[in-house]
Formats: structure tokens, C-alpha cells, sequence
């Protein structure tokens, strides 16, 4: 397979920053067509965003691999048309304008169904199309705060911080993308009679997203009230697991059952571990447990603690930045950062794609577009 297991999917994106761009970089990744709709002049603010050497801004490049520009007037009854006449090829269209601003355009669903019934339709806002706050323009930052991902994120006993990357913006571009996958599997399932009813519009909101990602802390919630604050490294649930300290550095490691205490007892050498068997026990006596195992690594490297913990069979990592990160053995066997030449700025890295399909290697075919780009090729194609 060469074109992907989204070969033969047509994707319209109006776009713009992030999580509407990282959703359709996901689909172009896995063979889509996605021709990118952009405002002439400016195009999707992200150009213009994080911007490096020779005016290139990696933010961009990195969410717009593999898609087709065109530049339209989405304020003039022709760029309206223009737009129309694509989306009625297209299977997908994606869009992130604030609430309302689509039917204003005239690219609303109703206006689009009417030239294509069948379309799947996904809208990404902050807080998507219905409830108080629906009209509210919303950002990652924001959201984090709002959804309550920030408040159980930072040192321990400490002041909430922001996730270290767009987290909202990107899990709604992934959520999106299921749904996207999810309404074009119901819509290749549908009966005739069925398919004339049916409707392939979803949204998706960036405070969904981050509410969502809060997973077992909403329903402890309701089962003991508990209200968690920044847990540092330390996991919620789970003794040991977390960051310790070694000789020359860090690591993380932990102890994901009972049935192997006895073994990292064994691994750490510290006897006294051993009257704590049950993850209750450490729970209890957290503070003596961690202070015991910190203690002993920190009598050793990283390197010696990490290649114990792996003979023991352990899960365990070093605390790796973004150098380590591309240069580590385990990214490179999986492609997960791609070597590319942008034919402006030249050779550079791309994020890989997290799926790893065996027959389909081909992430990046082609480069993020410059600005309207494919205007004239893209059209001749609908003409």
C-alpha cells in the first residue's frame, strides 16, 4: 500500500492555529487528500506564530504537512461559491471558526447539505455548540485552567501550571479525528432509506477535551469528595510511581502490582520496604516508603538504576528534553520524528505519526504549503 488507508478521503479544512490543523495533518498523514482553505494575504495565523530563522515557523510546518493551499474571499459571493464547489466533492470538512461564523459565510452545514447530503462535517470551538459559554471565544491556556487539567499539574503542594504543550488543542484535533472516522463508518453502513436521514455533523470542544482527559478524578470525586491539588511526579493512585532522584540525574519508575513488591524490595535492597506488600500500605505510609527507595538511588547513576530496574522487568525511563527525545533509540526505530526538506528552510525534523502501520511508511509526502499554492490546481480539478 502506498497511498495509506485514507487514500481515496477528501478532506476540506478552514483551520486555523492548532487543533483544527493537527486533526486534518492526521488524516493527510494517513493518505487523505486535505486541501487547505486559507483567508488570502495572512492565511492560518499559525504562519505567522513561533516564527524562526528565514520567517518559517515550526508550529506550522509541523501541523500542515501534506495539504494543498488555496486562498479564497470567504466575504465575496464568489469565494462563498468557490468554496461550495469543493466541498461538494469533498467526504470531510473540517472547520474552527468562532460560533456562528460558518452559517455567516455561507458555509454553514444546512448551506453545505444542500450540495452535499452526504458530507461528514466536524466543528471545533472552544466550548463547542451548545451551553452558556457556547458564543465564548476559548484558548488551550484558558481551557486548561477552566476544565481543571491545570489544577492537578505542577510541583507538589505547589501552585497549578499549564500542561507543557497545547494538550486541549491536540486531543481535541484527536478527538476529532474519531469522530470523523467514526461518522464515515456509519455513514458506509447506512441503509438507502437510512442515508437519506442522515446527519454528519458532530462537534468538538477544546473544554470537552480537557474535562474528558480529567478521567478517574471526576468519579473519585463523587465517591469521596476528594479534590486533588499538583501531584508533582507522583501518581494519584499508585506507590511507588514517580520521579527519584539518582547519583547524577533522575528517573522514573514504579510498582504497577502487588505481586511484584517483593522483587523491587529485592531490586532496591532495603529489607524494611518489605512491611508495606500492598499498595494500600504504601499508599498509608507513602512519605517513609518513597523516602526509603530516594535514599537508596540516590546512591547510584541513572544508568545503573535503569538497567536494574530493566532486568528486574520493571517500567522505568529517563526524564528525557527535546534533544534526548530525537536522538533516542526508541524514536528513531519508530519514525516518530522524521528527517525533511523543506524546499524553504531545507533539512529539518517533523513529528512522526503515533500510528505504525507496516504497509505504510510514507508519513510526509509533501511539505507544509506556502500560502494558496494549489489555488490554480486544486481548481482545475473541479472545473
Amino acid at each position: 500500500m502506498t497511498g495509506g488507508p485514507l487514500a481515496d478521503l477528501t478532506v476540506v479544512e478552514m483551520t486555523g492555529h492548532r487543533a483544527g490543523p493537527f486533526c486534518g495533518a492526521l488524516l493527510a498523514d494517513m493518505g487523505a487528500d486535505v486541501v487547505k482553505i486559507e483567508r488570502p494575504g495572512t492565511g492560518d495565523p499559525a504562519r505567522s506564530q513561533g516564527v524562526g530563522p528565514d520567517g518559517k515557523s515550526g508550529y506550522f510546518m509541523a501541523n500542515n504537512r501534506n495539504k494543498r493551499s488555496v486562498t479564497l474571499d470567504l466575504k465575496s459571493d464568489a469565494g462563498t461559491e468557490a468554496a461550495l464547489s469543493l466541498l461538494e466533492e469533498a467526504d470531510v470538512f473540517i472547520e474552527n471558526f468562532g460560533y456562528g461564523v460558518t452559517d455567516k459565510l455561507g458555509v454553514g452545514y444546512e448551506d453545505v447539505t444542500e450540495r452535499n447530503p452526504e458530507i461528514v462535517y466536524a466543528s471545533i470551538k472552544g466550548y463547542g455548540e451548545t451551553g452558556p459559554r457556547k458564543k465564548q471565544a476559548g484558548l488551550d491556556l484558558i481551557l486548561q485552567a477552566e476544565g481543571g487539567i491545570m489544577s492537578v499539574t505542577g510541583p507538589e503542594g505547589g501552585e497549578p501550571v499549564k500542561v507543557g504543550q497545547a494538550i486541549g488543542d491536540l486531543t481535541t484535533g484527536m478527538f476529532t479525528a474519531i469522530g470523523l472516522l467514526a461518522r464515515l463508518y456509519e455513514r458506509g453502513h447506512l441503509s438507502d432509506a437510512d442515508a437519506e436521514s442522515f446527519t454528519g455533523k458532530f462537534d468538538v470542544g477544546l473544554f470537552d477535551s480537557i474535562v474528558t482527559l480529567m478521567n478517574e478524578y471526576l468519579t473519585s470525586y463523587s465517591m469521596d469528595g476528594s479534590v486533588p491539588g499538583p501531584q508533582g511526579t507522583s501518581h494519584q493512585t499508585l506507590v511507588p510511581y514517580q520521579r527519584f532522584e539518582t547519583e547524577d540525574g533522575a528517573l522514573i519508575t514504579g510498582v504497577p502490582s502487588d505481586d511484584r513488591w517483593d522483587d523491587f524490595v529485592e531490586l532496591v535492597g532495603r529489607e524494611e520496604l518489605a512491611e508495606y506488600p500492598t499498595n494500600d500500605d504504601r499508599f498509608e505510609h507513602a512519605d517513609t516508603v518513597v523516602g526509603i527507595i530516594q535514599e537508596e538511588f540516590e546512591t547510584e547513576s541513572t544508568e545503573y538504576w535503569l538497567d536494574r530496574l530493566i532486568d528486574y522487568g520493571f517500567p522505568c525511563g529517563p526524564i528525557n528534553d527535546v534533544e534526548d527525545v530525537v536522538n533516542y533509540d526508541q524514536t528513531r526505530a519508530r519514525e516518530l520524528v522524521v528527517e525533511h526538506d523543506d524546499p524553504d528552510w531545507g533539512e529539518c525534523l517533523l513529528p512522526g505519526h503515533p500510528v505504525n502501520f507496516p504497509d505504510h511508511d510514507d508519513i510526509v509526502r509533501s511539505p507544509a504549503p506556502r500560502l494558496g499554492e494549489h489555488t490554480e490546481s486544486v481548481f482545475a480539478e473541479v472545473a
